[in-house]
């Protein structure tokens, strides 16, 4: 059902205005409902055998509306950390949750890296970099994360749909996307 409304012409107009796309779970209960459900998703990935959270961004980016909750995921046995001069990198998969209905995005790994005083290095969330089929290295990642998603009804969507156009005339207040607008978009845009 969650794909469905991925695509739902309905739910893609009211998406673009940052409106609950779903009535269903979490989504009946209206928006401070939905975080703490998206907190608990994020609780339940942590407790995945093989991968940690190394961070999640529930506050927006500190400015701005992000219609989804950016969240890094690394692997547990410390592997995919290594320290430089009082930079620490860590290399790991996002996986963006979104506020407005039940859906995901995962990414291709990348790397964050955190120094002194908070400093920091990361990207956003890009249409170019989500992930359909797990990457070599991944694959055991990526079927645990399925797995979490599926036992909270989230739908992993891939880019085959993120990529579908939007409707003409949608338009998105996003920094992330450019025009012509697709349906990744809708679900997943950040204005600062």
């Amino acid at each position: 059902m969650s794909r469905q409304l991925a695509v739902d012409l309905t739910a893609l107009r009211g998406a673009v205005n940052d409106q609950l796309a779903s009535t269903a779970g979490a989504w009946a209960g209206g928006a401070p409902s939905v975080e703490r459900f998206l907190r608990r998703v994020v609780a339940d990935l942590d407790r995945m055998p093989t991968l940690s959270i190394h961070h999640a961004e529930f506050r927006h980016y500190g400015s701005g509306y992000a219609s989804y909750v950016d969240v890094f995921i690394t692997k547990r046995d410390g592997s995919m950390r290594s320290s430089e001069s009082g930079w620490t990198n860590v290399e790991g998969l996002s996986l963006a949750l979104c506020r407005l209905a039940p859906l995901a995005a995962l990414f291709q790994p990348d790397i964050q890296s955190w120094g002194p005083g908070g400093a920091g290095t990361r990207g956003l969330p890009d249409l170019s970099s989500v992930t359909d089929t797990a990457l070599p290295g991944w694959e055991e990642e990526y079927r645990q994360i399925g797995q979490v998603l599926d036992r909270h009804d989230i739908a992993l969507l891939g880019s085959q749909v993120l990529s579908l156009p939007l409707e003409a005339g949608l338009r998105v207040e996003t920094v992330l996307g450019s025009v012509p607008y697709s349906v990744f978009d809708a679900w997943f845009h950040w204005m600062d």
